[in-house]
């Protein structure tokens, strides 16, 4: 799976699951931890004493990625990063994986690993692709989303679902803690009404 090394100012799909297809996040504050550590764990710097909750409120000095764009789901997640300098993303996803483990298995009583196996990625080489997997990252929830009981519009769901970035993309939120370049996307289209009709109509 490591055949080349990840580069830098390169942008790159990352994504992974828990082990035995198992949900990794459980409930509302699970969620809420993994997205936390998408800026805890996204410096160079250590937490220094720093609790982890405060931590999360502040704003990223030095990152060690450009969180384009993430999603999670039940028993897995999506991220659509650049990363910034030498094995960036690797030190990232190291520390808030094995941060997380920690605080799930502590949580759950249990023992062992979560996230299966090393990471896996893919190569963002267009700007093409970039769009189509920004696309699929944020519709991704859509099959649980039309399978589930509440009331509503595929849109309003989707626009309602809290663990994703597309609500940023969407202008119905600004989780600027943890985006740091929608941009390079957002640039591309007219309006957030025009992006969010390219997600809908192409899934």
């Amino acid at each position: 799976m490591r055949k080349t090394s990840l580069s830098n100012r390169e942008i790159y799909h990352i994504y992974n699951r828990g082990v035995d297809k198992r949900k990794i996040f459980l409930n509302v504050n699970d969620h809420q931890r993994f997205s936390d550590s998408l800026v805890v764990f996204n410096s160079k710097h250590n937490l220094d004493g720093c609790h982890f909750s405060e931590r999360a409120q502040l704003d990223n000095e030095e990152p060690l990625v450009n969180v384009i764009a993430y999603c999670l789901m039940p028993n897995h997640f999506h991220l659509l990063l650049e990363q910034r300098e030498d094995l960036g993303i690797t030190k990232f996803l190291q520390k808030m994986t094995t941060s997380y483990t920690m605080y799930f298995n502590t949580k759950y009583s249990r023992t062992g690993a979560l996230i299966q196996g090393v990471f896996k990625r893919t190569h963002i080489k267009t700007n093409a692709r970039l769009l189509e997997m920004s696309r699929y990252i944020h519709a991704n929830p859509i099959k649980i989303l039309a399978a589930g009981k509440a009331s509503g519009s595929i849109k309003d769901k989707l626009l309602n679902y809290q663990w994703s970035s597309f609500p940023d993309y969407a202008g119905a939120r600004n989780e600027s803690r943890i985006i740091a370049n929608k941009q390079i996307i957002m640039d591309q289209f007219s309006s957030p009404k025009a992006y969010i009709k390219y997600v809908l109509d192409e899934t």
